[in-house]
């Protein structure tokens, strides 16, 4: 049978980000911190890569409950991924890797996708939301700018929408909230097809 208490969720992210939206919209939640690696296997390209973390975290998560004999509640996990020419920029290692990634950028529109999973006993729902970013063609000197803010760090793409390098962004095609790391339309309505499916079952 299935477990209905859904007054919480458990939120399996690190993000600060992401925590500030869940709680811009009243949602209650618990954070689990969880490790599982994310590197891209040969042949996967960007959406299948970003839906296979986001369920590996929630089984990870969903593992980590059950071990600690935690409270059931339902499960969002979420994967966000700066993709340019097909290749996954992923988090830069150090400095010169995240000014490398923003040459590449400049200049340029270049796509970020958010993948969201929300899991709760059998119920598993994966969507991904696909936006544009167009950069303007920045300086090498107004990167470095950038970079000496520190913010590009543990950031996919080396940037923060919603800091400051959002002076460089010409446009957005797509969700604001899913470029900064959660879309909060899709987690809404993930919650309601939880709350339908529970209903039923």
């Amino acid at each position: 049978m299935n477990n209905k208490n859904t007054s919480k969720i458990y939120l399996a992210s690190k993000s600060p980000r992401r925590r500030e939206l869940l709680e811009m919209i009243n949602i209650n939640f618990e954070i689990i911190s969880i490790d599982i690696p994310e590197e891209v296997q040969d042949k996967e390209d960007y959406l299948s890569y970003s839906r296979r973390i986001c369920e590996e975290k929630a089984n990870a998560a969903t593992k980590h409950v059950v071990e600690n004999n935690l409270p059931i509640y339902p499960i969002l996990t979420a994967d966000t991924e700066v993709v340019i020419d097909d290749e996954v920029l992923g988090k830069p290692e150090n400095y010169d890797a995240a000014f490398k990634m923003w040459q590449k950028m400049r200049g340029r529109n270049h796509l970020v996708i958010t993948t969201v999973t929300l899991k709760h006993d059998d119920f598993m729902q994966t969507i991904s939301n696909e936006s544009k970013v167009y950069f303007d063609n920045v300086s090498d000197e107004e990167i470095h700018n950038y970079l000496a803010t520190g913010n590009h760090e543990d950031k996919s793409g080396s940037y923060g929408i919603q800091s400051y390098a959002g002076q460089f962004i010409q446009r957005i095609d797509g969700c604001f909230y899913s470029i900064m790391g959660l879309p909060l339309n899709t987690v809404r309505n993930l919650l309601k097809d939880l709350e339908q499916y529970l209903a039923k079952n």
